[in-house]
């Protein structure tokens, strides 16, 4: 994306009313245009629709905003395709779909989008294998589902993507230990479960993701303690419960 430009989502051809932050992006309520991609570089000669995706008064509703190499990924809806993965460097011209994940209007509905290296993974659901862990560089030919981490038409669910160490901790449910703490490098055998916080088909809950000083520390159950603060560098040996702040099985957390 250009230097000194901003991208943001708008309802409208002027900052009309209610305007609201959400995250770096900037959502105006107005009726001239639905919600679609706008640019700016901070002045009003500068401020332009970048491209209307949903053409006309549907919106087009660009969301989770993630920059890779002066790129900005993000989800759309262009009307013919339901919500699917797109990109754009600022430009009419350069603003496109990525990939039909889910052929035709249903939509994969990519959500969680997160930055690893020169790519962002994210959970899509293309029809077949339920909502699962995918990552692109950018390219049809670079988008792909990573593993079906719960195999069948069920559904992993993955979510909370968090950058850690190199790969990115995130939440799912294999089908044989409930929901707990994965990690990936954006290969398939790189795609693991961390630790089992939660022994057997029960679940962990791992929520609440925050990043410090190399670590996740999240909130989670292990059925003993209640819903407590844990912490993990990616391994299972650096997983574990930081202290039980509600004695026994009652909550701290």
């Amino acid at each position: 994306m250009a230097a000194g430009l901003g991208c943001f989502a708008c309802t409208g051809a002027s900052a009309a009313t209610r305007p609201a932050l959400l995250s770096h992006c900037l959502r105006v309520e107005s009726t001239a245009w639905g919600l679609e991609l706008w640019r700016s570089d901070g002045s009003s000669g500068g401020t332009a629709l970048v491209r209307d995706i949903n053409p006309g008064k549907p919106s087009g509703r660009p969301y989770q905003f993630r920059e890779v190499q002066n790129r900005l990924f993000f989800g759309a809806n262009d009307g013919l395709h339901g919500f699917e993965l797109w990109s754009t460097d600022g430009t009419a011209a350069g603003t496109r779909m990525i990939m039909d994940i889910n052929e035709g209007t249903p939509g994969s509905f990519p959500a969680g989008i997160a930055v690893l290296d020169d790519k962002v993974c994210f959970g899509a659901d293309n029809g077949t294998h339920g909502r699962e862990l995918w990552c692109s560089n950018g390219s049809v030919e670079g988008t792909d589902m990573v593993v079906d981490i719960f195999p069948g038409p069920t559904g992993s669910n993955p979510r909370y993507f968090t950058q850690v160490n190199g790969s990115l901790l995130f939440e799912a449910d294999d089908g044989v230990h409930g929901r707990e703490l994965w990690r990936t490098d954006g290969t398939r055998e790189g795609t693991m479960l961390v630790y089992d916080i939660q022994p057997g088909r029960d679940n962990s809950w791992p929520s609440n993701f925050s990043r410090i000083n190399g670590l996740l520390l999240f909130r989670a159950t292990d059925s003993r303690h209640g819903r407590e603060l844990w912490r993990s560098d990616g391994t299972s040996e650096g997983t574990y419960m930081v202290k039980d702040l509600n004695d026994g099985p009652a909550d701290g957390f």
